[in-house]
């Protein structure tokens, strides 16, 4: 039986006391579980569709309605399908539908688009790769890929985001790595270069991917063979492929399409040379990436206009980690539409940017990235793009969440989702481009100024202003199939994230033996916010006597990462704050200002004690966690 109980708050000095136990449900159980089909984009009928829940088939009512029992599960895959729609597809945790309410499960009204003659579904990704610390890991994680027998490991890492993709009419990623071996015989000119193995392209094809851009800055990472190898095995996957060539009229040629009657023509572009000798970019002689020039750009989009087709742009540019396009890369972008194009889709930054209408087009700024291996935090909050084509123009786009979790894509879900779509629906705004919502998703409809209310993520536990620098804390998105977080660490003890069914998923850490204190942070240095006006907030429960405190390590200018995630001390900046036994226990804890530069790298860290002096006999539950900084970092 699922256990139910209402969180009766209690106020105490810095602290909120309430409930009695972490535990509060149970997987598997059935739950009343609603929503309702939105056909007003298209004034869809909704007789012949039917909506799959976790594989539960539910029909659908003459109203848009459906209902039927559920079981009590951690994420709920929502398919809406029939011959006169394109199949909607949107993933919640049970945390964002459960309602106490009606103790049952709401699903936020879901938005269709019906099939026309004409009228095509496209989806975008961002970078790419599969090699590096997939095939060798680093801090004893887990080997993901095996050199011997890559194949189905890669396939494995794309499967939570394959639905999403084999549904469009044409899907498109950024393949930002040489497909080969390491071993080409020549010297690399760079000393950052990417390989992957070639059936990374079969793993993509096998996804749904139909296209791939190999306009970025490590296409030509090991020289002309590096470009020959990556053709050769894209091709026998089956892909089309364009943005890089063995000479500058390869490298800015279209691959033309025919996608549901529209004839498309991708392009790709890099937006820099490069330092190095040789640089990245395709020249009369030589190989390497389209260089997307204005004269480029403009003679290529202009080409493929004019031939009659429809150029769709994907531009590799501007700063990584920003937050908005380089000046250089905006006004490219913005070229391409003045060319012809009628979308473009960028990456390289690694986090996502905002999106633009502009004039008769579309522009998303950075997708950030998708099937890539970067343990930042920032970088682990990105989406995918999907479109809708009528008549050479985008008439509506949604923006895909995603959850870079364990160095793969998933559906992004709860506090994640909510900062990623709150962050490009922010920077969306500064260029007077509104951001909706259709259920969990972003929506972009031309002309359209209507703003639905975003799905109901946990609140936040924090009060204070300021940015949550931690992103995951409410814990929804923790593991995902087969895939597991890597961002958050533990020290002295072991690290879980059980799902609880009402309540949703926390945070548990188990002491080791005759441990006298634990800890946890995330995996590295964080590179934004600062560590001064940090402030610590969360929900905590313990069947012992506990105290928490603040604490942060600093990583001193010119030091190695991990030499200084090794060798630099802890400094606990608050004192220690007694937490109740037995309850659900909801704290602040405020560090103390820190003399620190504002741009300083540093890792917080939440740490945990037997009050007494005593060790640490019982598991400690965590939800709700934030790490806020006053300084709002974008």
């Amino acid at each position: 039986m699922v256990a139910r109980f209402g969180k009766k708050m209690l106020a105490i000095p810095a602290l909120l006391v309430f409930g009695t136990s972490p535990v509060s449900g149970e997987e598997g159980e059935l739950i009343a579980l609603a929503g309702q089909v939105d056909g007003s984009f298209d004034q869809v009928a909704m007789d012949g569709l039917s909506v799959d829940v976790n594989g539960r088939e539910m029909p659908v009512g003459p109203d848009g309605s459906f209902a039927a029992s559920s079981s009590v599960e951690p994420y709920y895959r929502i398919t809406i399908s029939g011959a006169s729609i394109h199949d909607a597809i949107q993933t919640f945790g049970f945390e964002e539908l459960y309602r106490r309410d009606c103790d049952c499960l709401r699903v936020p009204p879901l938005g269709v688009v019906a099939r026309k003659p004409g009228r095509i579904e496209l989806f975008f990704a961002g970078d790419a790769i599969a090699g590096r610390r997939y095939i060798e890991p680093i801090w004893g994680e887990r080997q993901l890929i095996d050199p011997a027998d890559p194949l189905p490991g890669m396939v494995r890492l794309l499967e939570p985001i394959k639905h999403y993709v084999e549904s469009a009419d044409f899907a498109s990623v950024n393949l930002e790595s040489v497909l080969s071996t390491k071993d080409f015989g020549n010297s690399p000119p760079k000393t950052v270069t990417f390989f992957s193995p070639p059936e990374l392209a079969e793993a993509l094809a096998q996804a749904g991917f139909d296209y791939v851009t190999l306009g970025n800055n490590h296409s030509y990472d090991y020289l002309e063979p590096g470009i020959e190898t990556t053709i050769a095995a894209v091709e026998q996957a089956g892909l089309s492929w364009s943005g890089a060539g063995l000479d500058e009229v390869q490298a800015l040629r279209a691959a033309r399409l025919e996608v549901g009657g529209a004839p498309l023509s991708m392009l790709g572009y890099v937006g820099w040379k490069g330092n190095v000798t040789p640089n990245q970019v395709a020249e009369a002689a030589k190989g390497g990436a389209a260089y997307g020039s204005d004269e480029n750009i403009i003679a290529s989009v202009g080409r493929e206009a004019a031939a009659g087709r429809l150029p769709i742009v994907q531009y590799h540019g501007s700063s990584e980690y920003s937050a908005r396009p380089s000046e250089d890369s905006e006004r490219r972008m913005k070229m391409a539409i003045d060319s012809g194009a009628a979308l473009v889709a960028s990456h390289h930054p690694h986090v996502a940017h905002g999106l633009e209408f502009y004039k008769a087009g579309l522009i998303a700024y950075s997708m950030g990235n998708f099937l890539f291996d970067q343990y930042f935090p920032e970088t682990h909050a990105a989406f995918a793009l999907r479109t809708w084509m009528e008549d050479g123009r985008v008439i509506r786009a949604e923006v895909i969440p995603l959850h870079i979790l364990e160095y793969r894509p998933v559906p992004a879900v709860g506090s994640i989702r909510e900062a990623l779509l709150d962050r490009v629906t922010r920077l969306s705004a500064e260029r007077g481009t509104v951001v909706g919502r259709n259920g969990g998703h972003g929506l972009l409809v031309p002309g359209n100024s209507d703003i639905a209310a975003p799905v109901g993520a946990k609140i936040r536990a924090c009060k204070a202003s300021g940015q949550d620098l931690l992103r995951i804390g409410d814990f929804e998105n923790m593991t995902f199939g087969g895939a597991r977080d890597r961002s958050i660490k533990s020290y002295g003890a072991s690290v879980d994230f059980p799902f609880l069914g009402i309540g949703g998923h926390v945070l548990q850490l188990v002491p080791e033996a005759t441990a006298q204190e634990m800890s946890i942070s995330v995996s590295t240095f964080l590179r934004k916010g600062s560590a001064a006006g940090l402030t610590l907030c969360g929900q905590v429960w313990s069947p012992g006597p506990i105290e928490i405190a603040l604490a942060v390590q600093i990583r001193p200018d010119g030091s190695g990462r991990l030499e200084a995630l090794e060798d630099t001390p802890i400094e606990q900046v608050s004192d220690w704050i007694s937490i109740p036994v037995g309850h659900w226990t909801e704290f602040a804890v405020k560090g103390s200002e820190l003399a620190l530069d504002t741009n300083a790298l540093f890792r917080p860290f939440l740490k945990i004690r037997a009050s007494g002096q005593g060790t640490l006999d019982n598991a400690v539950s965590i939800d709700r966690l934030e790490f806020v900084s006053r300084r709002n970092a974008d």
